[in-house]
């Protein structure tokens, strides 16, 4: 198997030590062949126009497909997210690699407003990626496509933790947002 994941800053492990990252603990920890394609502020467009050249001509088995969350803060609609994901799903699965669609954990709305911009619409963002939630559960099980619920880890631990344990910002998980993320991702790759 060979992994490429594709994505924005919760690809990329923004904020952690590289070596804390979720898909470096998955390639270090579990020894996958894993490649991190993950772009700092990427939008669901940004990762369909180099879905090509960074996942369909790596030579890639599978294709982790994760983003959302900056099309949101920025005001982007939902429906043009949910159309940018099906297009990656439909490309990899055209090119016989296996796709699976992660979900973003959730938004912290307060937390993000004071570590970042005031002019984003965290609430936006918040209601948003829980409605991309539903409708990737949803699609996912219609097509029959693999579907990675960070999201819903999130929510289930949020209920034991305090967000400032899991979150850097509202946004970006902790090392131990990380950890947890490899173990779901592992637990599912596992199965494969």
């Amino acid at each position: 198997m060979k992994l490429v994941c594709i994505g924005d800053s919760l690809t990329t492990g923004f904020g952690v030590f590289r070596s804390e990252g979720w898909t470096e603990i998955l390639r270090i920890r579990y020894g996958l062949e894993i490649v991190n394609r993950g772009v700092n502020g990427d939008t669901t467009a940004g990762m369909l126009d180099r879905f090509h050249d960074d996942v369909v001509q790596s030579g890639a088995t599978h294709a982790m497909i994760m983003g959302g969350g900056n099309d949101l803060m920025s005001g982007r609609e939902l429906k043009n997210i949910c159309a940018n994901l099906r297009l990656m799903a439909e490309e990899a699965k055209a090119n016989g690699i296996v796709p699976i669609l992660g979900i973003e954990p959730p938004i912290i709305p307060d937390m993000a407003k004071r570590k970042w911009s005031w002019d984003a619409d965290y609430g936006y963002a918040a209601e948003n990626s829980r409605l991309l939630r539903e409708w990737l559960l949803s699609w996912c099980g219609e097509n029959n496509i693999l579907c990675l619920d960070f999201y819903g880890l999130f929510e289930g631990k949020l209920k034991a933790a305090s967000a400032n344990e899991l979150y850097l910002d509202g946004l970006h998980p902790r090392k131990l947002g990380h950890e947890l993320m490899a173990e779901e991702a592992h637990t599912m790759l596992e199965k494969l």
